[in-house]
């Protein structure tokens, strides 16, 4: 099982490292700002790594796996947000980039879901065995 989930779990570990170290005062509300969209294309990412290592895992992905994909995806941003706020003086705490973490996952299980085909996720796993 872990290794199904590995490329999400490497994934979720930079995107934890980049959340936490030292960056730059940035406007507190942009929400077209390159900032954000990188807070988005993250969480897209993650989200469709765990949506892959379930369909790695359990070789399907369900709708109970992508909702519960979306909002543990946005409880991790949610959480690292605060974590910014609370021990990196240098970071700081912005509801513009738990809506951009919300709606990048939501982004990545959306593309997973409909830009895959199952004659293309067939032959993934076909090549996985």
């Amino acid at each position: 099982m872990m290794r199904a989930f590995a490329p999400a779990l490497l994934w979720l570990a930079a995107v934890v490292f980049l959340s936490t170290t030292g960056g730059v005062s940035m406007p507190k509300f942009q929400l077209l700002s390159t900032d954000k969209i990188a807070h988005a294309a993250a969480y897209a990412l993650l989200s469709w790594l765990t949506l892959w290592g379930f369909i790695r895992w359990r070789r399907r992905a369900e709708l109970y796996h992508g909702i519960a994909t979306v909002v543990v995806a946005s409880l991790i941003g949610a959480g690292l947000e605060y974590v910014q706020f609370r021990y990196f003086p240098d970071r700081a705490f912005e509801y513009d980039d738990m809506l951009a973490n919300a709606v990048g996952a939501l982004l990545g299980w959306w593309v997973f879901a409909h830009f895959i085909p199952p004659a293309r996720l067939a032959a993934w796993l076909k090549a996985l065995e």
